[in-house]
């Protein structure tokens, strides 16, 4: 009898699990219902295969930075006046103006011999153009009116109160007024302020409400988030934890942001060097692609190799940054070789997108962070959107992973294989694949491309536009650097 009991439980208790089981046998595009359920993209695409908010899982793959490839007519700016001090640093900016069909260049002088005479105006910013990004002219603009200089006519762009340190340079989208049309930061003694510009030549600023209350003596830089509709200035912090040591620096990344540009947060210090590190971050350029931003972080040694190199980084949202392990390869663009013009110090600025192609001007200097040197200006490219990139390991089939997401259009690949990449739809509930769209039924992409449509024969994802689905991409002697869904 007692036999009989336990048998009957058992059989009730498969019933009910089975019961749960059917109750729960959902499709395998579809999703569990929750609000709290993460199965969407980000925002905007390409969407990058360092970004966690896509990518689930890795096997047998190894996460690298993508080598800028350095022009060989470099540098492409050099000192041509006196008033250039001690040459031409990119502590500025190039953007193209596609209402003139012109490069236009705000490049850093520093007057060495102003500013151990304590005069004003010992840093200042000059202007360049050009009509294909390599050959530059300074045009002589008569703007600068500095009463002790012994020079007049100049390509110095007229801003600031008692110096001009740098400058960031962006087109302003909030705002149709033609006066308004450039946007600015520069730092100035009594702080980082904002200034607007009709021709990126004459700058006008109240100097009222700075984004940052203090001298941040950095290449600060900002940048708009267009997914959420705000500004982000990267600076200097002015609170440290060796305040009062001496030779202790403040050289870390802090952030202020502003959805006006007239009122900002408290600077936020966001990026500390860790163990291992050298002990100063000088600084940080920010760029946005897809919804990530990017960072090319300056790496100082002061007391040791006195070099400046980079490191490129990453964040979803301007405050949180990753960066690659210590083995991995984490520079952009090595230092050139010994007595080379850049031997010592890089310093990487915003790119320009030129068709498919990305250039990057960068400082250069022959000399380390400890001497003025010769600073000269170069340009280095890469593909577009070829940042990180994700290859397989020798001899295996690496694999990436995605999370679950809704399909809402066709999927696009920026590769390269010298051997294969394959794609896989994978159910978004058990991760096993859908039956059509494994990697055998898919049609392989082999050589290099910017956006290359992947599909499994006749089929293409959109296909199965609203369902819930993961993509399992097989590497085989291949590299991805990033997909899009279009």
């Amino acid at each position: 009898m007692n036999l009989l009991k336990v048998s009957c439980l058992a059989l009730s208790l498969f019933a009910l699990t089975e019961g749960f089981g059917q109750k729960n046998n959902l499709e395998p595009w579809e999703k569990l219902k929750s609000d709290k359920q993460l199965d969407k993209l980000p925002v905007k695409g390409p969407y990058f295969v360092i970004d966690d908010r896509i990518i689930e899982d890795r096997w047998m793959i190894e996460r690298f930075v993508v080598p800028l490839k350095k022009y060989a007519g470099n540098p492409i700016v050099v000192k041509e006046h006196p008033w250039e001090g001690t040459g031409p640093l990119l502590g500025g900016k190039v953007l193209f103006d596609p209402q003139d069909q012109l490069y236009k260049m705000w490049y850093s002088v520093w007057d060495s011999a102003s500013y151990y005479s304590k005069l004003p105006f010992s840093y200042n910013i000059a202007y360049a153009e050009s009509k294909d990004g390599i050959k530059w002219k300074k045009p002589i603009l008569n703007l600068f009116d500095r009463k002790d200089a012994s020079y007049k006519k100049t390509n110095l762009v007229k801003l600031g109160k008692e110096k001009t340190q740098d400058i960031d340079v962006e087109f302003n989208p909030a705002s149709n007024a033609a006066e308004n049309r450039f946007v600015a930061i520069h730092n100035e003694a009594g702080g980082v302020f904002v200034s607007y510009s009709a021709d990126g030549k004459t700058f006008s600023s109240s100097f009222k409400n700075p984004a940052v209350w203090y001298h941040s003596d950095t290449r600060n830089n900002f940048v708009f988030d267009e997914v959420r509709k705000r500004w982000f200035v990267y600076v200097r912090p002015k609170a440290y934890a060796g305040e009062g040591i001496k030779h202790v620096n403040r050289r870390r990344i802090a952030v202020v942001d502003s959805d006006d540009l007239v009122n900002w947060t408290h600077e936020r210090t966001v990026m500390v060097p860790e163990e291992g590190d050298v002990s100063d971050f000088y600084g940080i350029t920010v760029i946005r692609r897809g919804d990530l931003f990017f960072g090319f972080l300056q790496l100082y040694a002061p007391g040791k190799t006195e070099k400046v190199t980079a490191e490129l980084v990453w964040s979803n949202d301007a405050y949180h940054w990753n960066r690659l392990p210590a083995n991995a390869q984490k520079s952009p663009l090595n230092l050139g070789k010994e007595n080379e013009w850049d031997a010592g110090q890089i310093r990487i600025s915003e790119p320009v997108i030129k068709g498919n192609e990305m250039m990057f001007y960068y400082s250069g200097n022959k000399s380390n962070h400890d001497s003025p040197g010769s600073p000269a200006i170069g340009v280095a490219t890469t593909k577009l959107d070829r940042l990180f990139g994700a290859r397989s390991q020798a001899d295996t089939l690496g694999r990436i992973l995605t999370r679950p997401f809704e399909v809402n259009g066709d999927l696009f690949i920026n590769a390269d294989a010298a051997g294969e990449i394959r794609v896989e739809v994978r159910s978004a509930i058990r991760d096993e694949p859908l039956e059509g769209w494994t990697s055998e039924d898919c049609t392989p992409f082999t050589g290099s491309g910017l956006n290359n449509q992947i599909s499994w024969g006749n089929k293409k994802l959109s296909d199965l536009k609203g369902k819930m689905v993961r993509l399992r991409f097989t590497l085989k002697d291949g590299t991805l650097y990033s997909f899009d869904i279009l």
